[in-house]
């Protein structure tokens, strides 16, 4: 049964046209029908069962009673996780109200609805009370295994042991127990939005998981201090953001850049395709971390 008679017969879409997009990690459908548009998320099996993917589905749903600005999905004849035939392989789906609009514009404006794209999820997620964490993303997953993961590259470019010790000291860090901790979304950029009658709507939580909130902004904090800035107006018009998490934000700049370059490398759980890096590449990497670093 190809796709269009699946999506007919499991999501009752009739005239489904197909518009494949390219998305690295998963695969995402457009599906343009008579009734609306709608996007299909097929998952990677490399990374997501289709326990891991309810458990995505679950946060959504909770997001959205919640008045989160999030997407909505559309539940199938089994719930909002469905399995559908890919070239002969069984693999988890969902369907999601295709989001109107576009991807913003970087602007002081954008940024200051993303900021509080962010604390409304962050105060949804608060209540949300799943019976397990998919992923929790402690220091020992974002640093340790991170390194670990590209140790050969790191050993091949002579910058192992540099890294290990860059490691401890970040690790130190983000040690202070006063950090606000929740379930965050994990990929929290532009990229993930779209912008309608200037209403910030938010998709894609594949990543999320438990971690400290600090790590959201850091994408926004290593493109733009300004607009860092103006993340924070957005945030705080909505939840706390401690001073003690301000701060903590640069470290996770060099954090989240490094989970980045796993996955640049082919070495993440959800990698794909040819890697876009190599160990050649590491010693510039390596010496702009460093530079990054903020000191405690």
């Amino acid at each position: 049964m190809n796709l269009e008679s699946q999506l007919q017969s499991v999501f009752s879409l009739e005239r489904p046209h197909l518009e494949h997009l390219d998305i690295p990690v998963n695969d995402v459908v457009k599906v343009t029908t008579p009734s609306g548009t709608f996007a299909l998320k097929i998952y990677n099996l490399q990374s997501r069962a289709v326990k891991d993917v309810q458990w995505e589905l679950d946060l959504v749903e909770h997001l959205v009673a919640q008045g989160a600005p999030v997407v909505k999905p559309i539940c199938g004849k089994r719930g909002y996780v469905e399995t559908l035939n890919v070239d002969g392989q069984e693999r988890a789906a969902a369907l999601f109200e295709w989001v109107p609009g576009e991807k913003p514009k970087a602007s002081h404006e954008i940024y200051i609805l993303l900021g509080e794209a962010a604390a409304r999820i962050h105060a949804a997620a608060d209540t949300f009370r799943p019976s397990w964490i998919r992923e929790t993303y402690d220091a020992h997953m974002l640093i340790d295994e991170q390194i670990e993961r590209m140790k050969k590259h790191l050993v091949a470019s002579g910058r192992y042991e540099q890294m290990v010790a860059l490691g401890e000291r970040l690790k130190a860090l983000i040690a202070n127990p006063e950090l606000d901790q929740g379930i965050c979304h994990m990929d929290l950029t532009l990229d993930n939005t779209h912008i309608h009658d200037n209403k910030l709507t938010v998709f894609d939580f594949d990543s999320s998981g438990w971690c400290w909130r600090a790590i959201e902004p850091y994408g926004v904090l290593r493109f733009s201090k300004d607009y860092f800035e103006d993340w924070l107006t957005g945030y705080r018009s909505v939840r706390p953001f401690s001073e003690a998490d301000e701060k903590t934000v640069s470290a996770f700049v060099v954090i989240g850049d490094i989970r980045n370059v796993v996955w640049k490398l082919g070495e993440a759980r959800s990698s794909r395709g040819t890697p876009m890096i190599t160990a050649r590449d590491l010693p510039q990497i390596v010496d702009d971390w460093l530079d990054l670093e903020p000191q405690s």
